[in-house]
């Protein structure tokens, strides 16, 4: 059977800069009136639906404002990313070609809300190289979206929806803890602000430096 790979995307595919904060940002003042809304709130490795959660709550702001402050999150998305430039990270479309001639399909895993991983993807050419995934729309643990992600992705491919025969790949403690909660496999990559020490002790099955030495990805993240 063939491995059923989820991707994390930022710090794990892309570096956009800080756009995801920006936008958001401006989509808080322009919601609830409140600048600089999100300073001291961490980010990494959460879902985007918490990340709201957690400052319409610092705002004192009613959770029923999510889908105000989520709707103009997505509009100033676009141009955060425009203004913030970013980038692939290094070995990324390599490793995406190998693995595209290798299995049906791959996926994601992803704290960011589905139209918010598209916009991200779509600005740097790579939203077409997956075929379904997990998002943070609707879920505030990321366990549960790697749930989601493993059944879109195994019903995208026909394939069965083992947590068995999942991979999870990403920067940050809580994408490992995630997968392991899933029943998962957990790569870990140190692109992002966690080390290859963190990681490991998160409980990382495999811990990578990046994605620049392909042979060493591959025979990684293939069982």
């Amino acid at each position: 059977m063939a491995p059923l790979l989820l991707f994390d995307i930022d710090l794990t595919l892309i570096a956009t800069s800080g756009a995801g904060r920006l936008a958001l940002d401006r989509a808080f003042e322009r919601v609830v009136g409140v600048p600089s809304a999100t300073g001291g709130v961490r980010f990494d490795g959460r879902t985007d639906r918490a990340i709201i959660a957690e400052v319409l709550q610092r705002c004192g702001s009613p959770a029923a404002r999510f889908p105000d402050v989520r709707d103009a999150y997505l509009a100033e998305l676009p141009g955060a990313l425009r203004e913030k430039g970013g980038e692939i990270l290094p070995g990324v479309e390599p490793l995406l070609d190998a693995l595209a001639r290798e299995l049906p399909g791959i996926g994601l895993a992803t704290g960011n809300l589905r139209a918010g991983a598209r916009a991200k993807l779509g600005h740097f050419g790579l939203w077409h190289r997956f075929a379904a995934g997990g998002f943070g729309d609707d879920h505030t643990d990321r366990a549960d979206l790697v749930r989601a992600g493993i059944a879109a992705l195994a019903a995208a491919l026909g394939a069965a929806p083992d947590p068995a025969s999942a991979v999870v790949i990403g920067d940050t403690p809580l994408d490992v803890a995630a997968a392991r909660a899933a029943g998962a496999r957990a790569v870990a990559v140190a692109t992002g602000r966690y080390t290859a020490h963190d990681l490991r002790a998160a409980g990382a099955d495999a811990v990578l430096p990046g994605f620049a030495d392909l042979d060493r990805a591959l025979a990684a993240i293939l069982p």
